[in-house]
């Protein structure tokens, strides 16, 4: 037999926990059981009830290799249960604090890595005076050593331990067996033995594993109700084809603003799709007073021919430093706003800011030349758009007049 602890224990609210992972919860440790003193209802830890509510108690904590005698006589109240710890080490913890005491289970140099089923044996005597509040002390009084009634209590609890189905030596069946009371005497364990019977039983093995299952499923499905939701706000309040949600970048300023428009676009041919590419980065690029450059002619070249757009102009940052550089081309902020029009909505109050339009035109000629013909034609509208800016409205009135195949209504005003 080995002592773990033998000392002095802070105890509040009439708790303290053996642990070897984390703190029981009080009705689900007690939950199915007779006894309401120790609480084994959750693997790896006890929850154990005193007399005292909040002071010092003596406690102690014995480790057997096999069963022990029957308690003694002084013992007033025997309860027992079995005890699966999750670790080679637990804790004697008290409540609201760290651990009070490491209470290894294995000797050195043993297999730590499998735990046998320990059967507890929870002894108490003197609950009923630990339930008053000073103990049959006066609680102005102090003893020779300066200790108050918190330090005095009068109630003591011996907690032992051993490898379930042990009697005479070896390892244990590891069998756990139903809780039991051994003892009874004080009114303060008859009250916790009836209240831990009045709990209800814990769920069985069955009944967790279709709890976890709808847990999962539940979950599941709140997981895929917030993805159409976030799936429909991106997407102007309808859900995209599959040929859409397979486009990526810059395409969700033209969703947003025309819905319709989109769609058009995507029931088109690739071929059109390519062609209303380039059509709106000539529409951007003419706006922004830079169509006409004579260097960007191998760019519109390789479009109209079908080729990669050549390399040194899919960088919009360079273009825009190229441009800089070109004395006949006047970078000015268009203001766009109409005079007396106001609007609350801040994704269209965005639009009607003030541009650079050579700046918000470059983006459309990188996007023309996308592998994805379909993500060309949505990006360099959304570029042409921002191009557009307060005029947006005449631009896509001529989109739908070039391509009458996208023609559609549904336009944000």
């Amino acid at each position: 037999m080995r002592v773990l602890f033998d000392g002095k224990a802070p105890v509040a609210y009439g708790q303290i926990y053996v642990t070897s992972r984390e703190l029981p919860d009080m009705s689900e440790a007690f939950a199915g059981q007779v006894n309401g003193l120790c609480g084994a209802g959750q693997p790896g830890a006890l929850f154990l009830m005193t007399g005292t509510h909040s002071g010092r108690v003596r406690f102690t904590v014995e480790l057997h290799d096999v069963e022990p005698p029957a308690a003694a006589e002084e013992w007033e109240e025997v309860v027992e249960a079995s005890f699966l710890p999750r670790a080679a080490v637990a804790d004697l913890v008290p409540w609201g604090e760290g651990s009070l005491a490491r209470l290894p289970l294995t000797v050195e140099g043993q297999d730590a890595t499998w735990q046998p089923v320990y059967r507890v044996r929870y002894c108490a005597m003197g609950m009923d005076q630990g339930r008053d509040p000073f103990g049959g002390l006066d609680p102005d009084e102090r003893d020779e050593d300066g200790h108050t009634y918190l330090d005095r209590r009068p109630d003591r609890y011996l907690l032992c331990l051993w490898p379930e189905g042990t009697t005479g030596g070896g390892r244990g069946d590891g069998v756990t067996r139903a809780d039991a009371i051994l003892r009874q005497t004080s009114g303060a364990a008859a009250y916790w033995h009836a209240w831990a019977c009045s709990l209800p039983s814990p769920p069985t093995l069955w009944e967790q594993v279709e709890a976890e299952k709808h847990k999962r499923l539940e979950r599941e499905r709140r997981d895929q109700e917030y993805r159409m939701r976030h799936e429909l706000r991106r997407w102007g309040g309808r859900p995209p084809s599959e040929r859409l949600r397979q486009v990526h970048g810059n395409i969700f300023g033209i969703v947003l603003l025309d819905r319709d428009l989109v769609d058009g676009v995507a029931g088109v041919a690739a071929v059109t799709q390519r062609r209303i590419a380039i059509w709106a980065a000539r529409q951007a690029f003419t706006v922004a007073g830079i169509a006409d450059l004579d260097w960007l002619r191998p760019a519109w070249t390789a479009l109209d021919r079908g080729m990669p757009l050549p390399a040194e102009f899919a960088d919009p940052t360079a273009l825009r430093t190229r441009i800089q550089g070109t004395s006949s081309v006047r970078l000015v902020l268009q203001s766009a706003r109409p005079a007396g029009r106001s609007t609350a909505d801040p994704f269209l109050t965005a639009l009607d800011a003030p541009v650079d339009p050579v700046a918000m035109a470059l983006p459309a000629l990188a996007a023309a030349g996308e592998s994805d013909p379909l993500q060309a034609a949505l990006e360099a509208l959304w570029a042409a758009v921002s191009t557009y800016a307060f005029r947006r409205a005449e631009f896509l009135a001529e989109v739908r007049r070039v391509f009458p195949a996208v023609a559609s209504s549904g336009l944000r005003r």
